[in-house]
């Protein structure tokens, strides 16, 4: 028999650390804004003193000069005022500088919650419904006839850059402002480029299918919320708090790991259906090599589940997460060592997982044969494939996965409890439709 409060005190113990883990960066960067909201505040005011006393200094100089001109002192008038227009020039100087020291804390402090992005998070949804609607366009015209042109190809670049950008924001990094500035700088140079050198359009008529970006590189120079919110640094010390908060996500001695667990199941065996049509997509217009067979199944069936995948997301969050978190925390230096290092071990993970999987159900090479494939081993794996899935793999531990747990975190338990139980039997119906056959009796 256990002690019940032996039990009660451990599961307190449990929650406190999960709190502190779950609210360890949201207290750096309140306390970062805090600081600088008090500093610019004191600026402000010590500016103000200053202009103050700019503010009597001309005063004076001007009561001066009206005291020479009355008794006849031209020469001195003239110093006077002269020294009164200084002064007032500086005094409206130092006016504007603790205006600008009183904003930056007033911003500071106003847009210092860091569950609020206002709305930056509405252009997180548009950059994640860009990449959904993206990735959707690709497989749905993947049984027409279709010839990528490079501006095809550039938008498909700038999907993966999209993504970077939904990732800056979702973490607050102040580069992201740097980055979108850039990044839209790019895209307008390229559609200026192809549309009006390759494609004969106007500058005029480019600029407007530009709107977006646009749109972006103005906001993201003058929002004063891009400022304000964008603040945590790209650094040594801001990894050391996202690697704590990562860390604290990997609990395989709780109920709610594996209910997220198997969430994860059931909605990347359905995704991987979708990426694996993506990969053909790329295929069929020769972007890159190998072989698809256009009567498929996978161009059909949308929500057919493909379990491969799911247990590749659950082995990347068993496996290959605790394995970045170990490489994060035992390799100092800059992040590229342990981000190179976890992805060449889960290429080879996920090649083993691969060829075992072919070796079990795909020995006679009729689901999949890469023997014409640089690189391939039997048929079952190749390089190629172990390339796309290591980056795949790589892309889910270190960012699909830490988002989707700290996504889960914010939500009620019921609420998990009930997307739970809509995914599982949803998943249900979807193992009838698709897996059971039960033999028909004829009735007579």
């Amino acid at each position: 028999m256990t002690d019940p409060i032996t039990d009660i005190e451990k599961e307190l113990e449990r929650a406190e650390r999960a709190m502190d883990s779950a609210e360890a960066s949201l207290g750096a960067d309140r306390q970062r804004i805090t600081q600088a909201a008090q500093l610019d505040a004191a600026e402000a005011v010590a500016m103000t003193g200053i202009a103050m006393e700019s503010d009597e200094e001309a005063a004076e100089a001007y009561r001066l000069s009206i005291l020479a001109r009355r008794n006849g002192k031209n020469e001195e008038a003239k110093r006077a005022a002269a020294k009164e227009r200084n002064a007032r020039k500086k005094a409206k100087a130092d006016h504007k500088a603790a205006t600008r020291s009183a904003r930056k804390a007033y911003n500071a402090i106003r847009f210092s919650d860091p569950s609020s992005l206002g709305f930056l998070r509405v252009i997180q949804v548009l950059l994640g419904l860009n990449i959904l609607g993206a990735c959707l366009a690709l497989s749905l015209i993947a049984k027409g006839s279709f010839a990528m042109t490079p501006l095809d190809i550039w938008s498909l670049i700038d999907v993966v850059l999209d993504g970077v950008t939904f990732w800056l924001i979702m973490k607050r990094k102040a580069l992201t402002r740097t980055w979108v500035i850039t990044v839209s700088l790019l895209n307008i140079a390229a559609a200026i480029i192809f549309g009006v050198i390759m494609g004969g359009h106007s500058i005029l008529a480019v600029l407007q299918m530009s709107t977006l970006d646009v749109f972006m590189l103005l906001y993201f120079i003058f929002s004063k919320r891009v400022k304000a919110s964008l603040v945590n640094p790209f650094n040594t010390r801001a990894l050391k708090d996202d690697l704590d908060e990562d860390e604290s996500f990997f609990q395989p001695k709780t109920w709610a790991f594996w209910r997220n667990l198997l969430i994860y199941f059931v909605v990347f065996s359905i995704v991987g259906h979708w990426m694996e049509a993506g990969v053909c997509l790329l295929i069929k217009y020769g972007i890159v090599p190998g072989t698809y067979d256009p009567t498929s199944q996978i161009w059909s069936d949308w929500l057919y589940p493909f379990p491969v995948y799911g247990i590749g997301f659950c082995a990347c969050a068993l496996l290959l997460y605790p394995l970045k978190n170990f490489l994060q925390r035992k390799i100092p230096g800059p992040m590229i060592t342990s981000l190179i290092i976890s992805f060449l071990v889960n290429a080879l993970v996920c090649t083993i997982i691969e060829f075992t999987m072919g070796m079990l159900v795909n020995a006679d090479l009729q689901l999949w044969d890469y023997s014409n494939m640089f690189g391939n081993f039997m048929g079952q794996v190749c390089l190629q494939n172990a390339l796309f899935f290591g980056l795949v793999a790589t892309l889910m531990t270190w960012v699909v996965y830490p988002a989707l747990e700290k996504l889960f975190r914010r939500l009620p338990v019921e609420s998990m409890t009930a997307l739970f139980v809509v995914v599982m039997v949803g998943f249900a119906i979807l193992l009838a439709l698709y897996y059971i056959s039960l033999p028909q009796t004829v009735m007579l």
